[in-house]
């Protein structure tokens, strides 16, 4: 599936993974740590850990899409490993918890997010180990040593530096976890919260403290108001947030319904095993079976963001581990009733995987657009003919292509300065000046229309610059 991913078409252009290779960009070529920009010039809009890990390696020179992403795939292959472990964990079953690992990541959902340029990736993975501590936590029957207990506060701050409030969702567990299936709200006591819960905040405030110090306005109306208060509360347009519902809290009760039908459409198929598992548990005894820890999380996830007014199918994602081992556990009970071994759903998986990556490569609408592919394409000509001069960009659109040239320039058109000292300008295509080279119709957000750009000499064009 990854090797699908990689040597398919690119899906690079699509949705907003466009703005995070920006951010990362914008480190690499600009040393702009604490609160990179966009293309545009625009804050970003979350903690900036993801782009952190990614930097290095474009400092290093791979200005590639496998080098942009590698904490996205690092993070994917890190949750399917800790799906296997909590699985065996939770059921002591080693070929059960494979069969876990192989429903987390055999489904549409992860085909995509195991390697998108998202930050999710890299959450669902701290979520899931901030989970799994959590549980030893409070469920082990002896104390949990120091390193389980510093590991579970330490994914929880990098969660917060990952995503924000979703690093709440292990802190309401813990405690729910310890009542719940523990029967005691004394076991909280065990994850040493009066150290623990600075520590957390302490990794997200070392980011937080100096941004909101250097960057006020960005930090408190772009962070905390349009994105943090808009998304939450559904106050859109209070907050300068024109993609969000202004209807106030209430918009999250009205689309409760929606987080229940993404995961059983996006986990398919074993979502579909995942509810017959808690059919055959039966509800009063959820909470004092084996898996307990599973079906708690499942909830929980679905939960908080069913009721955060603003809701998308990548929100519920944390949820697939914990999902894929009720899926595992049904293939366990189920099958050899209908006379079927659990090696037989192996194989049937990995057919579903040839499927889903052939699918992708052959007969996606990635395969049948190619203004993924043009981007790259045009890059690598720009490449051979400018090599290093100074080059700037005039309105070229919302994609990747200054990514692809290996620099990072923040406004839609280039300052004075940039201007004089450059030597080629990239520019939607002149009719009445002939370019360089001409691409190919190439993609840009927001609402992924086709743009044709032409490379041009600063002598061509220098009076036309910015009418």
């Amino acid at each position: 599936m990854i090797g699908a991913r990689i040597l398919g078409p690119s899906a690079l252009q699509r949705q907003d993974q466009p703005r995070t290779v920006s951010y990362t960009a914008d480190i690499a070529a600009n040393d702009r740590w604490l609160l990179p920009r966009d293309i545009f010039g625009d804050p970003a809009t979350k903690p900036p850990l993801v782009n952190w890990l990614a930097a290095p390696l474009l400092k290093l020179g791979f200005w590639t899409e496998w080098a942009v992403k590698m904490p996205m795939l690092l993070g994917s292959l890190t949750t399917l490993a800790l799906t296997v472990f909590m699985a065996n964990y939770l059921l002591g079953n080693r070929a059960v918890a494979f069969l876990a690992g192989i429903a987390w990541l055999v489904n549409p959902a992860n085909m995509s997010m195991i390697y998108h340029c998202r930050p999710d990736p890299v959450l669902i993975a701290f979520l899931t180990g901030a989970w799994i501590l959590g549980t030893r936590i409070v469920c082990d029957k002896d104390p949990p040593s120091f390193l389980i207990i510093s590991g579970f506060w330490i994914c929880i701050g990098l969660a917060s530096l990952t995503k924000g409030p979703a690093a709440l969702v292990p802190i309401i567990y813990l405690p729910l976890a310890a009542r719940i299936i523990a029967g005691r709200w004394s076991l909280v006591h065990r994850s040493r919260w009066w150290w623990g819960l600075p520590l957390a905040a302490g990794i997200f405030l070392l980011w937080a403290i100096p941004c909101s110090i250097h960057y006020p306005d960005a930090f408190y109306n772009v962070l905390i108001k349009r994105e943090l208060i808009a998304h939450s509360l559904g106050l859109g347009h209070q907050f300068g947030n024109k993609h969000v519902t202004s209807e106030g809290p209430i918009a999250a009760l009205k689309l409760i319904w929606q987080n229940p039908v993404w995961f059983v459409g996006r986990f398919a198929p074993w979502s579909l095993g995942a509810i017959a598992a808690l059919i055959m548990i039966e509800w009063r005894k959820w909470f004092r079976h084996e898996l307990a820890p599973a079906i708690l999380w499942l909830f929980l996830v679905l939960i908080f963001f069913g009721l955060s007014a603003h809701k998308t199918a990548d929100y519920i994602q944390p949820a697939f581990p914990a999902a894929a081992i009720l899926a595992a556990w049904f293939c366990q009970n189920a099958l050899p009733r209908v006379r079927l071994q659990m090696q037989h759903f192996a194989f049937a998986s990995l057919l579903f995987a040839v499927g889903l990556s052939v699918h992708f490569v052959f007969f996606s609408s990635l395969t049948r657009d190619q203004r993924g592919e043009n981007v790259k394409d045009f890059a690598r000509e720009v490449r051979g003919t400018v090599r290093d001069d100074p080059l700037v960009f005039v309105n070229t659109g919302y994609n990747t292509l200054e990514f692809f040239l290996h620099r990072h320039q923040p406004s839609a058109v280039p300052s004075a300065e940039e201007q004089i000292n450059a030597k080629w300008v990239i520019a939607p295509l002149l009719t009445d000046i002939p370019a360089v080279i001409v691409s190919k119709p190439l993609t840009t957000a927001p609402i992924s229309r086709s743009v044709i750009l032409g490379l041009y000499s600063m002598d061509q064009v220098r009076d036309r610059i910015g009418k």
